[in-house]
């Protein structure tokens, strides 16, 4: 019996659904025998983008830190003002000089926390926002300017 023998570079089959995988070692910037949350200001703002996807750590981002506290142990990804290239910001919400910490960074209950130092922003009037403009007049205004636009 003559069977033919496969090519063997048909293309990439079953390992194009494999996901990337990084085997570098996590650097750890601190040990702290504290909860998780203690670790900045928690910022609803960004936390909201997060959320929604809008900003984040990367998944594969190795600069951690880790908690060791018997109520609130945990790890978080840390994203210094020197690594912004492991920041995922989409609206542009990064201040420069400000630690980002993250838990949960892709997934809908993902946290963000600022540095102590660092002031937390509210949800309310910041660029970049999905929340309705200040101005009562706004949406009057953008419909006359929609109304302006020529018609074909």
């Amino acid at each position: 019996m003559n069977v033919p023998i496969p090519d063997p570079l048909t293309g990439p089959g079953a390992f194009r659904r494999l996901p990337a995988i990084d085997e570098s070692r996590w650097v750890v910037l601190a040990i702290r025998n504290e909860p998780y949350w203690k670790v900045g200001i928690p910022d609803p703002l960004l936390t909201n983008a997060c959320r929604l996807g809008d900003f984040a750590s990367l998944s594969l981002n190795p600069i951690v830190m880790r908690f060791t506290a018997k109520e609130g142990s945990g790890v978080l990804q840390v994203v210094p003002p020197n690594r912004r290239q492991l920041l995922v910001d989409r609206r542009r919400l990064a201040l420069p000089s400000q630690t980002y910490y993250f838990r949960d960074a892709g997934l809908p209950d993902c946290r963000v926390w600022v540095d102590a130092k660092s002031r937390a922003r509210s949800l309310d009037r910041q660029r970049g926002t999905s929340l309705p403009p200040a101005d009562p007049q706004a949406l009057r205004k953008r419909k006359a300017q929609i109304a302006s636009w020529p018609k074909r």
